[in-house]
């Protein structure tokens, strides 16, 4: 921080039309080639380059359009160096995001099992926890296409980031609308690649864990020729391969039963393998409590059991938790190259291109089978029930195997462009061409909906127990692989922004930033035509589409220093969209200098956020909930069920309606700060920054909120008719509507805090301290027009947990070619999403994580890294939450894995 060099902070604004980008953009090449030409009477092989070290270099902080001095910001901007990243242990994006303590409530692998249908592969960030969509990804300033397959977010796949090539990363923990475009409501997360790298790098990694499962290997190339300053080009490219092993349950012991009394959790699936079975009325509809010939022992196979509501009854549960996976296998490769070559003094032309694809690999438990009659001839009734007639069964496929997808998840992306000054105004113009293309194939464990159906009602399948061999043949024959899902989505942008000192104020220059930016998104869903006709089994006809919008936008900020010390900012910034309208949003921002060691800032500007294109586009579709649910109205639970008169509506997974919505309107929000930097010796830094973020017509598809308040909701529930030997209960949950809806408001207050001790060195070595914190004052959520604001801070609400605190804590040490961190994570408890069966409210412990990782030097070329995370082997804390498809914890941000033990290598050729 030093002397607080002024650094500028708020911006900028959009809009304009294509012509008014065609005439900048043909403005800076022709500028650029009169400078070329006119530099021609240099020899052909000397390149005019001025030495960089004659020149103050000027930089471009993320948060800022106006390249000023390097400084302390005026806006809250976290930075992490390359060899912080490699203290931390953190390998990809995804696990970096964990240690910044900003980051709340992320789409992350664990969690991503939740999403039967939708955005498997897909771990997103999510700053202030205010929702993925919220959340702006950048790429060395510029934007990568989000993940393309449609889902309730939409983002920047993590996964896609090449961590191998990340120099540093900057995050603008404050909104940012009025810079960077209407995503940025939440943050912005800057991953910056190096750019003037010579040598040749090569690199491994291996990890695994103590109890097995979830091991690690990556393997790493990196290299660069050309010096910028000397020879006048730089190329620079890195290589990188991982694979991750998958992690089933049984692998952990830790894992519990989704019955778990002492936590209130009872989320038993009433779907099972033998197959419960319901008696039919005349009509063929259900009627009565479940039976099941294994009961009540429940034995084969050992996944099955009775406890809970079914305890001394006829029927049995499915432990899913016991048969899934809680981490999913995957490969990834990407590369990644980037040029530069310096035209002369004042111009230098660029290009970037990225690829990465990841296939990723999910296996979870078996389909089930809710809607058909086992017939009264079929070769399997179990008359030992003592029943007669057709049999509604709730059947868990097992025979079949687990409901297993590959996802491969591709990301392309091509910048080429020109910066430097021409008359006086730094520039940057690119152009910008990302795809992601996602393909999620159902590999086994599915079935063709008719010839199952048909094969089924034959009798010869076993629901009860197994097959015989014609009847597995059967089973067979009815089984898919299919590429069910392919998605694409293109963003398409050509953008061009300068900045200059325009005029001296009393504190110095006072600088414009222009800019303007044209884009064009696009995408398109494919199904199969089995999907699309309906014909795989627990899963809804979907309906392919495309979206396509145009976004226009032109920016402007000014930096206003009206003295040494105050500084202002003032930025603006309009957005147009073809399919959302349009929005100005301005941002006002106050940099104080009081003396060398103390500065204070504010900053205040609005947001709005475009619907996504799935958002607007997607059709309706038919799926399962996330989670499994007892429905509050119909889930009575006995010691005893006689059968005749008490309804199970208990471990229901119904259907649930899924979709886009093309009358959404456009998130609004409004955010506000203020804090300070101090640094009152060489030895300590700190800052303290308070946030307040208010949105409006938020964008959501309540699945959970729904299952709350079903007499409120009711709207949204489909039933099945009420049953009038049930004394006036509702009829059973048939199916939900959970499309998409400007359902929503949000208020959230924090503060933001850090500080860094810097100890002098001395004979035993150099020691540092950081932390990292967050701590989150108020977070209230209002579900549905009208209704009051609930707390959802340090509670589980709807489908997520914001933590009241959550900090990353450092202790460094170097000496020599030594280094070692010890880290820790920390999450403080929470309320957990249901009170515990005596209607007292129960809490989830606190989770920490601490991590050790050290690195010793043995020559100038040669380093090795070794290191455990997750040192006390912690398991995470025990949760009732069931929206996500993994119960007994929160997948959301914890980590399965345990004590991880791993080693790397990196030499280096330069």
């Amino acid at each position: 921080m030093n002397n607080f060099q002024p650094i500028s902070s708020t911006i900028l604004v959009r809009g304009c039309n294509r012509r008014m980008i065609a005439i900048a953009v043909s403005a800076a090449i022709a500028a650029v080639s009169q400078t070329s030409i006119a530099q021609t009477a240099a020899p052909a092989d000397v390149v005019p380059v001025k030495p960089v070290a004659q020149k103050v270099e000027r930089i471009e902080v993320t948060g800022s359009s106006i390249k000023r001095i390097d400084g302390e910001t005026s806006l809250p901007v976290q930075i992490i160096k390359k060899e912080d990243i490699e203290r931390t242990g953190a390998t990809t994006a995804a696990e970096l995001l964990t240690k910044i303590s900003a980051s709340a409530a992320a789409l992350t692998d664990g969690a991503s099992f939740s999403d039967i249908a939708g955005q498997r592969g897909f771990s997103g960030a999510n700053l202030r926890g205010i929702g993925v969509s919220s959340t702006l990804i950048l790429l060395n300033g510029r934007r990568v296409a989000n993940f393309a397959s449609p889902g309730g977010a939409s983002g920047v796949d993590l996964n896609a980031i090449p961590s191998s090539a990340i120099a540093r990363v900057e995050v603008l923990k404050d909104g940012a609308s009025a810079i960077y475009g209407t995503d940025a409501i939440g943050g912005v997360i800057n991953f910056i690649t190096s750019t003037d790298y010579q040598g040749f790098d090569a690199s491994a990694y291996t990890s695994n864990t103590q109890h097995g499962g979830a091991g690690k290997n990556i393997y790493t190339v990196s290299g660069g020729i050309g010096s910028l300053s000397r020879e006048g080009f730089n190329i620079f490219g890195v290589i990188d391969y991982s694979e991750n092993k998958t992690l089933r349950s049984g692998q952990r012991k830790w894992i519990g039963s989704v019955y778990q009394p002492d936590i209130n959790l009872d989320v038993g699936s009433s779907n099972t393998y033998p197959a419960n079975a319901r008696r039919t009325r005349a009509n063929g509809a259900a009627t009565g409590s479940r039976l099941n010939p294994a009961a009540p022992a429940c034995n084969p196979p050992a996944t099955i059991f009775a406890p809970g509501s079914f305890v001394g009854a006829t029927a049995c549960l499915y432990d899913y938790m016991q048969d899934t996976e809680i981490f999913p296998a995957s490969e990834r490769l990407s590369a990644m190259t980037r040029a530069q070559y310096v035209v002369n003094a004042d111009h230098t032309l660029f290009g970037e291109y990225l690829y990465s694809s990841t296939n990723s690999t999910y296996k979870i438990s078996p389909l089930t089978v809710t809607n058909l009659n086992y017939p009264a001839n079929g070769k399997y009734y179990p008359t030992s029930l003592n029943v007669t007639g057709p049999l509604r069964l709730n059947l868990r496929l097992s025979e079949a195997g687990g409901r297993t997808n590959e996802v491969e998840a591709i990301t392309e992306r091509l910048v080429f462009g020109a910066k430097g000054t021409v008359a006086g105004w730094d520039y940057d113009a690119g152009v910008n061409i990302s795809q992601s293309r996602v393909v999620d194939a159902y590999v086994n464990g599915y079935v063709a909906t008719a010839p199952f159906d048909t094969a089924f009602l034959s009798g010869n399948i076993n629901p009860f127990g197994p097959s015989d061999a014609a009847g597995l043949a059967l089973l067979n024959s009815t089984k898919i692989s299919d590429k069910a899902r392919d998605s694409k989505g293109k963003t398409e942008m050509v953008d061009i922004k300068a900045s200059r000192p325009l005029f001296d104020l009393g504190g110095g220059d006072a600088s414009l930033a222009l800019g303007l930016e044209v884009r064009r998104e696009s995408l398109t869903f494919t199904p199969s035509s089995l999907l699309a006709a309906g014909q795989i089994r627990g899963d809804g006809a979907a309906v392919g589409f495309t979206g396509k919008r145009d976004v226009n936008a032109a920016y402007a900020e000014m930096n206003l220093p009206f003295t040494k010390a105050l500084e202002g900012q003032v930025a603006i910034r309009y957005d147009d969209y073809s399919d959302a309208g349009s929005s100005t949003n301005p941002k006002f921002g106050l940099r104080y200098v009081l003396n060398k060691q103390v500065l204070f800032r504010t900053s205040y500007s609005t947001g709005f956020r475009a619907p996504s294109l799935a958002d607007l586009y997607a059709p309706s579709r038919t799926g399962q909930t996330n989670g499994i649910y007892n429905d509050p109205l119909g889930c009575i639970k006995r010691g005893t069920i006689d059968n005749t008169n008490n309804p199970d509506y208990c471990g229901i997974q119904p259907s649930k309606l899924t979709g886009g919505n093309a009358d959404l309107k456009p998130e609004k929000s409004k955010q506000f700060s203020i804090g300070t930097a101090f640094e009152p010796n060489n030895m300590f830094s700190g800052t303290l920054d308070y946030w307040q973020i208010e949105k409006t017509d938020v964008i959501s598809a309540p699945e959970g909120v729904l299952f709350t308040d079903p007499v409120r909701f009711a709207q949204f529930f489909n039933r099945a008719p009420v049953d009038p030997t049930l004394g006036g209960i509702p009829g059973f949950i048939n199916s939900i509507d959970s499309r998409l809806r400007n359902f929503a408001a949000l208020k959230t207050t924090g503060l933001d805090i850090s500080a860094d001790i810097r100890l002098p060195k001395n004979e035993l070595g150099k020691f540092g301290v950081s932390l990292n914190g967050t701590y989150v004052l108020t977070y209230k959520t209002q579900a549905g027009a009208g209704a009051q604001f609930t707390n959802g801070v340090g509670i589980f609400v709807n489908d997520q947990i914001v933590q009241r605190w959550r900090h990353t804590l450092a202790f460094n040490y170097d000496r020599g070619p030594f280094a070692a961190t010890l880290t820790q994570t920390f999450y403080k408890g929470y309320q957990d999403q249901n009170p515990l069966q005596d209607g007292s409210i129960r809490n989830v412990e606190n989770y920490q994580l601490w991590d050790l990782t050290g690195s010793y030097r043995f020559s100038p070329n040669l380093r090795i890294r070794a290191g455990i995370k997750n040192v006390a082997d912690a398991n995470p804390p025990k949760s009732n939450q069931v929206y996500f498809f993994l119960a007994g914890y929160d997948p959301s941000y914890t980590d399965p894995r345990g004590r991880t033990f791993f080693a790397s290598a990196n030499y280096s050729f330069k």
